[in-house]
């Protein structure tokens, strides 16, 4: 892999390059969209083209027409290819302008210069493409026929698309790239951080396990973790990210490969607390040697950061079990020199050609770090510092601890969960305090301090407030020192009913944890129902007292109301005289109120009439009467409608002369008039066709719409043939709906 020196570790020391690294630290790479192959992209962009363009064009249209319409089909494919290429551009992300864990990271993964030069090709052809579009659209508007539009423009999408099926490889590579970062893990270089790291297969993976959910896949065989994995568990109420690594093995850096660079990555840029795995036991195939010499020889990559010796797999080698040169090896982690390693002759040979060919490496690695000048520079600094680390090797508590500053050392068994928590406790505290000493040491402190005011309280006086502890908890501290103190155990009611027999027959007795003034009334038998009613509704300890305040606020309420009724008795007593004023004013106010009211009805009938009322001869007596005129002429025209008969015409005429003579002498009162066709027995019957309506005007109304109704209901329904020229639906929707102007406008 190139450019994979030290110049781009330890970029982290020089302050400069995180400026830009603040605008953003934490990506979401699932929301970069797919990258489509070079065939598909074509026939993608053509589709659209064609449905979101007119698609008839004829000859005979005028020529600036013509014009317009191909035009804008080279116009539609260009943008759509531009704003393809400008999308992929803003998906992936920028290496200048991200994090530089994320960017080294991609330069492991994908390496930076084939990238850059995928990207790099899609600005590229961005840009030939609107060459490519600007030049073809200039030559169409000088065209003078449709053939000649016509061929301009297949040579313009010719063009077009020829670009786009040359970046064949480059796209296939960010679709790659893009499926790879999308299950990438998504990792903050910027939050509270356990990193941790090792040898392969010392039990890193099963205490990631331990502490989080990650559900990392453990093997008894090395290099099972091929990637980084992330895990986040909670601690002091905040929340943590944890990072699993995989091994890293003991050889120069030039040699490593892709799966250990992306922990020494990690190591480099991300702001955390280390977790160095030592596994004591052996069995991940690694002496405790080899171990620390290779906790020394990625040391430079722990500057300012700190650090947690981890003591592994102590379920199958104690820690006690350690030889004195085991001890001492660990002892000296920080030191210049370890104690040499007791090898077999063949052994001797093998490993003096390995410090051969690594004094050749580290010549190498010399060159390769920029700003070199000896061996005491950058993070070869660190091993000359001298520090004062007396490590207690009892074991405490199960736990096997070394105090220094900023390094601790702790024993744990991930199986057994031993130590896991005092090993959360001592990082996350390293860390805690790291984080809070760099604020404290920034610039932005001395603004924010003169904001800040402590208030220190003084002695009021000499009289001494100690705490007040109640008498049972002392009793309780004192009971605990005790040797071979058992907190008893308080007895439960799930505890009394397996002694006397369990579920069923035991009966709990609720009234023991009754609260009353005196013990013995837990006992008193009282029902709790009584004739329907809960008797705890009507038990009040005061409800004599209360019932006789009641009563002295009803007859207080009572002597009150009847004062009011006297005094106002008093007020409303009236004389004779005074009452006959009163009803006459009363009286007057009602006629006024009646001549009111009459004025409001002035013109309007009492009682409307209807024209169409028939009058009765019942009626027509009362009025006669009520004029004061005789009923007799309506008796005998009765009497004679009756008993007329059929006879000669002499007869008939005679008996309508006296019937003349008769009406002479009445004189009929208004509205009446006697028919003076001859009468019949019975009365003429209506016409059925009249029947239900008031005249024969209605009548033909009714007809009139009854025909327009069979009408509309025989037209709706009948057939219909070629001759018919009704249009039912004039813009039918499958017709004109898909093909718009403005873009894609589907009818579905």
């Amino acid at each position: 892999m190139k450019n994979r020196s030290f110049e781009n570790i330890f970029i982290f020391s020089n302050p400069r390059s995180l400026i830009k690294t603040q605008q953003m630290s934490h990506y979401n790479f699932r929301k970069i969209r797919a990258v489509l192959p070079s065939k598909q992209f074509v026939d993608n962009v053509l589709n659209k083209t064609q449905r979101r363009t007119p698609t008839v064009i004829r000859p005979g249209f005028k020529i600036i027409r013509i014009r317009d319409f191909y035009i804008r089909k080279v116009r539609t494919v260009q943008s759509m290819i531009h704003d393809k290429f400008g999308q992929i551009l803003d998906d992936f992300p920028d290496l200048n302008s991200i994090h530089p864990f994320y960017s080294d990271l991609l330069n492991i993964l994908y390496d930076r210069d084939h990238y850059k030069i995928a990207l790099g090709s899609m600005s590229i052809s961005r840009n030939i493409v609107d060459h490519i579009a600007k030049h073809y659209i200039s030559q169409i508007k000088y065209g003078d026929s449709l053939f000649r539009c016509k061929t301009l423009k297949r040579a313009a999408l010719g063009r077009l698309c020829t670009v786009i099926r040359k970046q064949k490889d480059s796209l296939s590579y960010l679709e790659q790239v893009r499926q790879h970062l999308s299950r990438y893990p998504s990792i903050d270089p910027t939050t509270r951080t356990l990193i941790i790291t090792g040898y392969p297969n010392v039990g890193k993976s099963s205490f990631m396990n331990t502490i989080t959910r990650a559900n990392v896949d453990v093997q008894p065989y090395p290099f099972t973790t091929k990637s980084l994995f992330v895990g986040h568990f909670d601690y002091d109420f905040q929340r943590w990210q944890c990072l699993d690594t995989p091994g890293i093995l003991d050889h120069p850096l030039i040699k490593r490969n892709t799966i250990e660079m992306q922990a020494i990555t990690a190591l480099a840029y991300i702001k955390s607390t280390i977790l160095f795995f030592i596994d004591i036991s052996e069995t991940c195939g690694y002496s405790i040697h080899q171990q620390v010499t290779l906790f020394r020889s990625i040391s430079r990559l722990f500057v300012g950061k700190p650090i947690v010796l981890v003591l592994s797999k102590i379920d199958l080698r104690k820690p006690n079990e350690l030889s004195q040169e085991e001890r001492k090896i660990i002892e000296c982690v920080w030191d210049k020199e370890l104690p040499k390693e007791t090898f077999s002759d063949e052994e001797e040979e093998n490993e003096k050609e390995n410090e051969k060919e690594e004094l050749e490496e580290e010549d190498e690695e010399k060159d390769l770090i920029i700003g070199q000048e000896n061996d005491e520079s950058l993070g070869m600094a660190l091993f000359n510092r001298e520090l004062d680390w007396d490590i207690d090797w009892e074991l405490k508590d199960g736990f096997l601890m070394a105090s220094d500053e900023r390094v601790k050392l702790v024993a744990i068994s991930s199986k057994g969960e031993m130590g896991i928590a005092k090993v959360i406790e001592q990082s996350c505290d390293l860390l805690k305090s790291e984080r809070v000493e760099k604020k404290v040491r920034s610039s932005e402190m001395d603004k924010n301090l003169n904001r800040l005011h402590v208030a220190i309280p003084e002695k009021r006086d000499e009289f001494e407030r100690p705490p007040n502890i109640p008498k049972s908890i002392l009793e309780m501290r004192e009971k605990k020192k005790q040797k071979g103190y058992v907190k008893p155990k308080k007895t439960l009611s799930r505890d009394l009913e397996k002694q006397n027999g369990g579920y069923g027959k035991y009966d709990i007795d609720l009234r023991k944890e009754w609260i009353l003034e005196n013990e013995e009334w837990k006992d008193d038998i009282i029902p709790e129902i009584w004739e329907g009613k809960n008797i705890a509704d009507f038990i009040d300890p005061e409800i004599e007292r209360k019932l006789d305040e009641l009563e002295k606020e009803e007859e207080e309420i009572i002597r009150k109301m009847e004062e009011a009724d006297s005094q106002e008795m008093e007020v409303n007593d009236l004389n004779q005289t005074q009452e006959k004023m009163l009803d006459k004013i009363r009286e007057k106010k009602m006629l006024k109120i009646l001549k009111k009211n009459r004025e409001k009805t002035r013109g309007r009938k009492s009682i409307p009439t209807n024209k169409n009322t028939k009058k009765s001869i019942s009626s027509l007596k009362e009025h006669l009467k009520d004029m004061g005129l005789p009923d007799l002429p309506l008796k005998q025209a009765k009497k004679r409608h009756l008993t007329t008969k059929r006879g000669r015409e002499k007869l008939r005429k005679g008996m309508m002369k006296e019937l003349h003579n008769t009406q002479k002498e009445v004189q009929i009162g208004q509205g009446v008039v006697l028919n003076k066709d001859r009468s019949r027995v019975r009365s003429r019957s209506v016409d059925p066709r009249y029947k239900g309506f008031k005249d024969e005007t209605q009548l033909k109304l009714a007809r009139k719409i009854a025909v327009k109704q069979f009408e509309k209901k025989k037209n709706r329904y009948m057939p219909k043939g070629e001759g018919d020229r009704s249009i039912v639906t004039y813009r039918p929707k499958h017709l004109f709906s898909g093909k718009r102007g403005i873009g894609s406008a589907d009818w579905r």
